[in-house]
């Protein structure tokens, strides 16, 4: 069924599946992209995913970062903890539960993180060969893809 219009249309769902296949390759080379460029500053691609998700000044749970990046917490601590040898991250009791330990990104993080990002967001990548026209209708496409609601039951909410 045609989510905007009601109705059936003929081929959808096969093409629904082409799509997710392309989709899911792209997102495989995208992964790998995102990989070496972390592994030209000497981070493993979680690593540089965590150094982009902490701040300076706003401390972060373990549970809240790995939720933000879909991993599981047990296996983030080992991530932490090499960040934290390499003086990237600290770990810092929160004031209202000590218990409970805030992540920061610490002025050696911030100069591991910021050359990383500058060079992610100033390299094209796999969608490099694409025309600024191609680029504008993907990105409309993928607005328009993500206006629509995440059903309650989703995997992804």
């Amino acid at each position: 069924m045609d989510t905007r219009t009601g109705q059936t249309q003929a081929g959808h769902l096969p093409l629904v599946q082409e799509v997710v296949g392309l989709w899911v390759q792209m997102q495989s080379r995208l992964q790998a992209h995102f990989a070496a460029l972390a592994a030209e500053h000497s981070l493993s691609a979680i690593q540089a995913k965590v150094l982009l998700q902490l701040d300076p000044a706003s401390p972060v749970t373990m549970r809240a970062l790995a939720s933000r990046l879909q991993y599981d917490p047990s296996n983030l601590t080992g991530v932490i903890d090499r960040l934290e040898a390499l003086d990237a991250v600290r770990r810092q009791p929160d004031p209202k539960d000590r218990r409970v330990k805030g992540l920061i990104l610490t002025p050696a993080g911030v100069r591991m993180r910021d050359p990383f990002w500058q060079q992610l967001i100033n390299d094209a990548g796999p969608l490099g060969q694409l025309s600024v026209g191609e680029l504008q209708h993907l990105r409309a496409i993928l607005e328009s893809a993500l206006a629509e609601p995440v059903p309650s039951d989703s995997p992804a909410s």
